[in-house]
């Protein structure tokens, strides 16, 4: 098969994948960076070669005809295959040049790490770094990303994945709050005061720092959202008293640490990217440079001290 052939090939099955994943021609053309005519068309083209539907129609969804299941698993199988093309090809490059995707969470992608990384620039200055602000667990295996600074043991198979420091948090709340409110001298005493909660299931994260009953008194919820950055911004208002890293609440500034000594959780903060992708000269001195980084910053992520 020619070159030419194999790569329209491989361009009408990941159309096709991105149909099956979506589940309409809106969500496949918004993923491939295409128009819904544009996939319409090249679907009808495909279809018309293959002399069968591979979809039917059903209101916006897009379900597999029979033929279109019988060709799911060899497609995937090509995916894997092109996936694997990509990653060997980055792999081979020794020059310290081109992107890098480093994904990582609100806060630690904002706060600390842009900050950061303008070291890195100014040593690397032909490595575009591309900062991902994700608070799910993107897929490395797919290139969501290729670096992914990430809050809990990452599942995924293939990947390289180092534990760098546990993050600590605690309750925080601002001083107008405090001053206006019962004080905090136990647990209980929470059950008397506003919170200012984090929906994790809104916001797509794999941990849970809302308040547990099992550790305290539930008291009045007073502000509820999915982002974390509007989180502390509720709490420096002076909403209530939140769940916050030690490190993002002393960077913030402005804000009380309410018993000093309970840390209501700790998370595992670790650095992934895939098995192929450690061995690509760019990819290997922006992964050992964030490990270093973060681990110099240890007791700032663990505690809050400078």
């Amino acid at each position: 098969m020619h070159e030419n052939q194999a790569m329209r090939d491989w361009a009408d099955i990941r159309l096709f994948l991105a149909i099956v994943d979506n589940g309409s021609l809106v969500g496949a053309a918004e993923s491939l960076e295409l128009t819904q005519p544009t996939v319409g068309r090249r679907l009808a083209a495909m279809e018309e070669r293959f002399a069968t539907p591979l979809f039917v129609r059903s209101g916006r969804r897009m379900q597999l005809t029979d033929a279109g299941n019988g060709i799911l698993e060899s497609a995937r199988r090509m995916e894997r295959e092109m996936l694997a093309i990509g990653r060997n090809l980055d792999a081979q490059s020794s020059a310290l040049c081109g992107e890098v995707t480093l994904s990582a969470t609100e806060g630690t992608g904002t706060e600390w790490l842009t900050p950061v990384l303008l070291d890195f620039h100014r040593k690397y200055p032909e490595i575009l770094v591309k900062v991902q602000i994700e608070n799910r667990a993107v897929d490395l295996v797919h290139r969501e990303a290729d670096i992914a600074l990430r809050l809990g043991e990452p599942t995924q198979a293939n990947l390289i994945a180092r534990r760098l420091v546990s993050i600590g948090f605690g309750f925080y709340a601002s001083p107008a709050y405090l001053a206006e409110s019962p004080p905090i001298s136990e647990l209980e005493d929470l059950s008397q005061h506003k919170l200012v909660s984090l929906d994790t299931k809104l916001a797509r994260v794999s941990y849970d720092l809302a308040f547990s009953p099992d550790d305290v008194m539930l008291g009045q919820p007073s502000y509820l959202t999915n982002s974390p950055s509007a989180q502390l911004a509720a709490v420096k208002a002076g909403f209530g008293i939140g769940v916050l890293s030690h490190r993002w609440a002393m960077m913030a500034g402005g804000l009380q640490r309410i018993l000093p000594h309970y840390n209501s959780a700790e998370i595992d903060l670790w650095l992934v990217t895939h098995e192929e992708l450690r061995y690509s000269a760019r990819m290997k001195v922006m992964f050992d440079y964030i490990a270093e980084r973060v681990i110099a910053d240890k007791t700032l992520f663990e505690s809050g001290a400078a």
